[in-house]
């Protein structure tokens, strides 16, 4: 990869290939995140069970959750509504059986950074994951 920003830094690489072992390594395990208005990089920590705002390579707030925490996104009328798409765990054939996700929505004070753009061209995005579907 060339030209990538590391946006903070948690720990080092491991080595290990067993996802279980790896997964209970982590300090932090970041999955799906969203940029806010200041720069700032809002992200779930599936295995923490919140989301966590990164700035300046050092998380600046967070917000707890009593489940895992799979996705998140700013929206709402003034972008500062962080929606938080969440679950008990990310095993589709439990989630299947068991309907347990929830999206929560939590009021933030930095709104969104007011659209995704690829190549220089604003996108739309739909949010659909097997664990939660909006």
């Amino acid at each position: 990869m060339t030209n990538r920003n590391t946006w903070a830094k948690f720990g080092e690489p491991t080595s290990e290939r067993d996802i279980a072992t790896v997964i209970a390594m982590m300090n932090v395990a970041a999955d799906g995140c969203t940029l806010d208005a200041e720069g700032a990089l809002w992200f779930a920590d599936f295995g923490g069970g919140r989301v966590v705002r990164v700035q300046n390579g050092r998380i600046v707030d967070e917000i707890q959750t009593s489940t895992g925490v799979f996705a998140c996104a700013l929206g709402g009328s003034d972008g500062r509504t962080l929606f938080l798409c969440t679950a008990p765990d990310f095993d589709p054939q439990v989630r299947e059986v068991e309907h347990a996700a929830e999206l929560l929505a939590v009021r933030v004070d930095v709104p969104s950074s007011g659209g995704h753009y690829v190549g220089g061209q604003r996108i739309r995005l739909k949010f659909r994951s097997p664990l939660c579907h909006v």
